[in-house]
């Protein structure tokens, strides 16, 4: 039941992210030789940054191919963590992305070599299609990131949805061009710079966490829910990671002695079912251990 989950789950992200690897790379070839005829600079960076955008979508392709693996001797857990080491890549080329352009940019700021550019019809086109584009890709993977509650899809709407942003700044570039305004050009092509390091560091911080193996804030009624059970006395040294995607939990529970082990198994089935239902909207798969220890007065944990 797992494996064929995590089969279709890889299925349906590839299927996104092929998807959108094809208008990143449509988008990023029509501003690069737009911007490079018509010498501005700002819609080069962007198409770079779209460039960019399709590399991404190669590297989470693999990232989700190793992540959909069911677990096996090696890795007991599974290897969803592949997932979450993918995001963390792609923080790393955005940061790649970052420095390389303000290489680029390093000559035009410091010996003061402004390209002029030249205000047409088809760079305002576009950088039009683009942001179109760009809308379609950041709203059809935020919507299927969080219904199938994917870091990566999540984390590349996020820095698409920048892009989009990002445009709006390269048009009013484009337009004060035809006024021969041509530093807005650089102030763009800098915001694009930042930008990308600014994302960067939110998708690293958002991952990291997840690598780490913190854990996820655990509401105390779900315990408290728990502990309503018949028979149930307590509910300690609970812990849990994971992310949307997959989570681990265990806790000890302590229960009225002379329950028998039949009872005692039932009732753990009920603990783990209240917190699968809790954790149904957050997470696609939880997998959940109890030890189950008798109630005596003077209990201590080993």
């Amino acid at each position: 039941m797992v494996k064929s989950f995590l089969k279709k789950r890889e299925a349906e992200i590839r299927k996104v992210l092929v998807y959108t690897l094809g208008l990143n790379l449509f988008v990023a070839l029509i501003k690069i030789i737009a911007g490079h005829e018509f010498h501005f600079l700002s819609l080069s960076s962007s198409g770079l940054e779209s460039l960019f955008d399709g590399s991404s979508n190669i590297v989470s392709l693999i990232a989700i191919t190793l992540a959909a693996k069911p677990g096996d001797k090696k890795h007991n857990y599974g290897h969803h963590k592949h997932e979450t080491l993918g995001s963390i890549f792609i923080s790393g080329l955005l940061f790649t992305s970052a420095l390389q352009l303000a290489f680029e940019y390093k000559e035009v700021i410091l010996e003061n070599k402004i390209i002029t550019g030249e205000f047409g019809v088809i760079p305002v086109a576009t950088i039009l299609i683009s942001m179109a584009v760009s809308f379609f890709v950041s709203t059809y993977e935020k919507r299927e990131g969080e219904r199938l509650k994917s870091s990566l899809l999540l984390a590349d709407s996020a820095h698409t949805y920048g892009d989009l942003i990002l445009s709006v700044g390269v048009l009013f570039s484009i337009i004060c061009s035809y006024f021969g305004w041509y530093w807005p050009d650089i102030i763009i092509g800098i915001c694009i710079i930042l930008f990308l390091i600014y994302m960067a560091v939110s998708i690293l911080r958002q991952n990291l966490d997840d690598l780490l193996d913190s854990s996820p804030e655990m509401q105390e009624q779900v315990l408290k829910e728990i502990e309503s059970l018949p028979d149930v006395y307590n509910v300690h040294h609970f812990r849990a990671r994971g992310n949307a995607n997959w989570m681990q939990v265990d806790f000890h529970m302590l229960l009225t002695p002379d329950l028998s082990l039949v009872e005692a198994h039932e009732l753990s089935h009920k603990a783990e079912d209240i917190l699968k239902d809790h954790l149904r909207d957050y997470c696609n798969h939880v997998d959940v251990t109890i030890h189950i220890e008798p109630y005596e007065k003077e209990h201590v944990d080993p």
